[in-house]
């Protein structure tokens, strides 16, 4: 990523400051701009919000996304599908 800055370091640098939310993740910010009149900001948050995973569904997704890689590279399934999105017990083979 820096190489991507490398005409403008500030940025970087405000970035890694500001935006760099976590090392499991890195930079996941988003920026949505809606534009019309009379819109409801509270509804289209509380919309949005409700979008978000758990920590119980984070959880879940890290546990898959491991299985997903140890499958991957390895060959070594022990765990729930990265794909198993209807829940029916899947395992990565």
């Amino acid at each position: 990523m820096k190489s991507y800055f490398a005409n403008n370091m500030n940025e970087y640098e405000r970035i890694m400051k500001e935006d760099w939310i976590s090392e499991e993740w890195g930079d996941r910010r988003q920026e949505l701009v809606f534009i019309g009149s009379k819109l409801d900001e509270a509804e289209i948050r509380a919309a949005l919000d409700a979008c978000l995973c758990t920590e119980g569904e984070m959880d879940m997704y890290r546990m898959q996304l491991q299985n997903f890689l140890n499958a991957a590279f390895t060959g070594a399934a022990s765990g729930p599908s990265l794909f198993d999105v209807a829940s029916v017990g899947h395992v990565d083979q």
